[in-house]
This record gives C-alpha cells, sequence and structure tokens, in this order.
C-alpha cells in the first residue's frame, strides 16, 4: 500500500460531515491537508482542532468552488503553504428536494454550478501541478444519485451521473501522466454524525466509513486503478 505521509491534499466541502472526515483520516495518515468551503469560521475552528489531534499542518481557505477565480486562489494558497497538490477530494456538494416540474432555474444552475462545475474548476485547476509531477490523484465524492435515478432530486442525479461522466474522461486524458482519478458512490451517509450509538440510523452510512474508503483508495499500489466504489449501510 502507497504511504501517504508527507503528501498534500485539498478537500473542498472540508469544514465538516464528509469533508471534514476525510481530512482528519488524511491529517492522521500525515498528509498536510487544505479544507475548504464558504464558511471561513467553520473551517478555521475546524483546522485548529485537526492539526491538534493529528500533528499535522491543517490550513483553512474559504472559497466558493463554483467561482474560477477563487478556485485558482485556492490552488494556489495549497502550493504556497507545501509546494505541491498530490491529492485532491472533491467533495462539495449539495441538493434541492423539488420535482423537475417545479424545480426553479436558480435551483437547478445553484446544484449543478456546485456539484459539477465545481469537480470541473477543481480539478483543471490542479492537473498542470500533478502533471508536471507525474503523479497525483483526484477523488470525487459522488453519490448512488450518479447512478440511479431519485424523485424529487433530478437537478442532484443530473449533477452527479454527469460527475462521474467527466471523470471517466478526464482518467483517460490523465492517464499518461501518472494521474489517477475515481469517484466513490455511497448511499445515505448520517451528517450530522451521531453523538452516541443508540443515534445510529440503520441503513445508513458515517461519514468515518467514507473516510475509511477514502484512504483505500488513495493507499493502492501505483500500479492499481480501481473501478469506482459504491457503498451501502447495512
Amino acid at each position: 500500500m502507497e504511504n501517504l505521509a508527507g503528501k498534500c491534499a485539498i478537500v473542498t466541502g472540508g469544514g465538516s460531515g464528509i469533508g471534514l472526515a476525510i481530512a482528519k483520516a488524511l491529517a492522521e495518515q500525515g498528509v498536510g491537508v487544505v479544507i475548504s468551503s464558504r464558511d471561513f469560521a467553520k473551517l478555521k475552528q475546524s483546522a485548529e482542532y485537526l492539526s491538534k489531534q493529528a500533528g499535522t499542518k491543517v490550513l483553512p481557505f474559504a472559497a466558493d468552488i463554483r467561482s474560477k477565480q477563487q478556485v485558482q486562489d485556492l490552488k494556489n494558497f495549497a502550493l504556497s503553504s507545501f509546494g505541491k497538490i498530490d491529492i485532491l477530494i472533491n467533495n462539495s456538494g449539495l441538493g434541492v428536494g423539488d420535482t423537475i416540474e417545479n424545480c426553479s432555474e436558480d435551483d437547478w444552475d445553484l446544484v449543478v454550478d456546485t456539484c459539477t462545475k465545481g469537480t470541473f474548476l477543481t480539478s483543471q485547476a490542479v492537473l498542470p501541478t500533478m502533471r508536471e509531477q507525474k503523479s497525483g490523484h483526484i477523488l470525487n465524492i459522488a453519490s448512488q444519485a450518479a447512478k440511479n435515478g431519485y424523485a424529487n432530486a433530478g437537478p442532484y442525479c443530473a449533477a452527479k451521473f454527469a460527475v462521474l461522466g467527466l471523470a471517466a474522461a478526464l482518467q483517460e486524458e490523465v492517464k499518461e501522466y501518472g494521474i489517477k482519478v475515481h469517484s466513490l458512490c455511497p448511499g445515505l451517509v448520517q451528517v450530522p454524525a451521531p453523538t452516541c450509538e443508540s443515534e445510529i440510523k440503520p441503513g445508513w452510512l458515517q461519514v468515518e466509513d467514507l473516510a475509511e474508503s477514502a484512504l483505500f483508495v488513495l493507499r493502492q499500489p501505483k500500479r492499481v486503478q480501481l473501478e469506482n466504489i459504491g457503498l451501502y449501510g447495512f
């Protein structure tokens, strides 16, 4: 298995939930991490907590991944802080609960721009660095909604289906440079995380399950490329 110590990662949506759990798991492996979202206060608090817990540098940077300029600023911050970018975790995403017939154009744009355009912009931003390094790993947190249709979640399904298509095309473009692209497709994840055992919902995944799965993918030997992994609560 690959040793992740000394690598650098960007985790979008890293201030809470799944992103925070993945950032924590990476930091505990000795990875320097930049966590990003739009809420700097939450990011700062989470970064201080992770740095203290893991003993590894975790830095906050506020950015809206729908903005190309802010994404470029995020990339530049990671490079200036760590000198390289080895891992990108595309975790930011959201959905709206509405039928396709009733969904507003603004809600459609919000979901698609966050889930799909954001993944496109962040991936595009880190590729020159990864290509120069001849290595890198882009890991998308997709969803079972990337493979199945669900009522009242049309924009989210469309956006996540697009993420898988984008990732599949990108993998073909960058494999010659030693860059891997992978997507995790989890079912329902309990966020916020329960505070005690009795609060765990049967059949729901927990954020640490996603973190462990992310580590499994990222630590595979360089010769191994996995298919997209689906996860379900049991």
